[in-house]
């Protein structure tokens, strides 16, 4: 003999009622509700009084909707680098003449005398 799973409806979703009473609340209920909350078209009593439900379940749900929308949109980070090669003039080897900025699609050339603080930004820029 198998195990008999009843079903009850709230707010037009199936709610599954196993043996022994333990009812199944979808996932596509729990953002449901917590989107209806967000947006203040429910409270947490109205729904507590609706389902049937405790205060701390409602607030479970929630905690259960925000870490499922965490792990589902994670943000991938990419590091760039930007080359700086100062260029020397043959003539003069230890004295600079240009600097040099790369990138995988920009080459910038700027005096060897470029303010610093100026210089910072431009790199910033190109990453």
């Amino acid at each position: 003999m198998g195990m008999e799973v009843r079903s009850f409806k709230v707010y037009g979703f199936k709610i599954e009622v196993h043996a022994g009473g333990r009812r199944v609340w979808p996932p596509s209920f729990k953002r449901f509700i917590n989107d209806k909350m967000d947006s203040g078209e429910l409270s947490v009593g109205e729904v507590m009084k609706t389902c049937n439900v405790s205060q701390s379940l409602v607030y479970e749900w929630r905690g259960d909707v925000r870490r499922a929308g965490r792990t589902k949109t994670k943000v991938r980070e990419e590091r760039l680098f930007s080359e700086v090669v100062i260029q020397e003039d043959p003539i003069e080897p230890e004295v600079p003449t240009e600097i040099v900025l790369r990138n995988d699609q920009l080459e910038i050339s700027l005096p060897a005398s470029y303010p610093v603080s100026d210089l910072v930004s431009v790199i910033q820029a190109l990453s």
